[in-house]
């Protein structure tokens, strides 16, 4: 007579488990009782996001299966806004939406905020309308949703890096999304990103006939509603850029000087050499030092 079959073990999903897109997931952190459960899923990556080490037994199931640990490590909108770094949730946003990391789970302690920031931030890369991205990600924080993780959602402007052959077909391109397909062009673009932020844009563009802004001849925008533009060049008494910080040097105008500045420097003022305090300087040092930061991490 033939033997019975051993009883199979139970699936237990992990914590607030959902499908967010074809081959990416989300959940709370995995405990030992779920590893048949995530075995059936026959994850390729797992996109940690605590700042505290990986539990041991998690390092050794995902060692025997083959599971790539993409630790990307925040700590979440708390009161007071302490706000994930954009450029942290740019490089989270790329590796998802990177084919060769699926299927993919995504997951923090519970599953609710810090998943649900960055969930929701890839619904802002889809298009979704805001309405739609706040109730699902009231959905699974219920009656513990967070100000500051909304307020994050609401003023994110994705800057993705996609190459071409390896972007996940749900993936939906939208003039707020900036692609780029280097890390070079990544930093540049959140340096461009930082300081248009920074430095007052408004004053730097000119106004049409009908009162609307439009950028001057040596901006280089990048599509209506996009976040990533390239600063023109300072001239005598106009607004500082980051120009120098994102593009190559030019040929001087005949009001420039010969040698550009290092990004670090404050300007001289005029006729007594003593360096400008200047709020519109003091971003343009701050932008350099974060932008110098950006280009250390790749």
């Amino acid at each position: 007579m033939p033997t019975a079959s051993p009883p199979r073990e139970p699936l237990v999903p992990t914590i607030n488990f959902s499908m967010v897109c074809p081959g990416v997931y989300r959940s709370g952190y995995p405990a030992k009782k779920n590893y048949s459960f995530l075995c059936a899923l026959r994850l390729r990556s797992i996109l940690y996001l605590c700042p505290e080490d990986y539990a041991e037994s998690n390092l050794k199931f995902c060692e025997e299966n083959g599971i790539h640990v993409l630790r990307f490590p925040t700590e979440g909108n708390k009161e007071p806004f302490c706000d994930i770094s954009e450029p942290l949730m740019h490089r989270i946003l790329s590796a998802i939406c990177d084919t060769r990391n699926l299927p993919l789970l995504i997951h923090c302690n519970k599953g609710k905020h810090r998943t649900g920031t960055v969930v929701a931030c890839l619904r802002h890369l889809q298009g979704w309308s805001l309405v739609s991205i706040f109730e699902e990600y009231k959905r699974f924080a219920s009656d513990k949703a967070r100000v500051g993780d909304q307020q994050y959602v609401e003023l994110y402007h994705p800057i993705v890096k996609i190459t071409a052959p390896f972007v996940a077909s749900w993936v939906t391109v939208t003039p707020r999304v900036t692609l780029v397909t280097s890390d070079r062009e990544l930093v540049e673009a959140e340096a461009a990103q930082l300081g248009y932020s920074l430095l007052a844009p408004d004053k730097c563009l000119k106004k049409n006939s009908s009162g609307a802004a439009k950028p001057s001849a040596n901006t280089a925008a990048t599509g209506p509603g996009s976040t990533s533009v390239a600063a023109a060049p300072a001239a005598a008494g106009s607004c500082p850029t980051t120009a120098a910080l994102t593009s190559s040097p030019s040929a001087p105008g005949p009001k420039q000087q010969q040698t550009q500045p290092s990004a670090f420097a404050a300007p001289m003022s005029a006729g007594n050499g003593s360096h400008s305090t200047s709020p519109s300087t003091a971003a343009t040092a701050a932008a350099a030092v974060v932008v110098a930061g950006l280009g250390e991490e790749t």
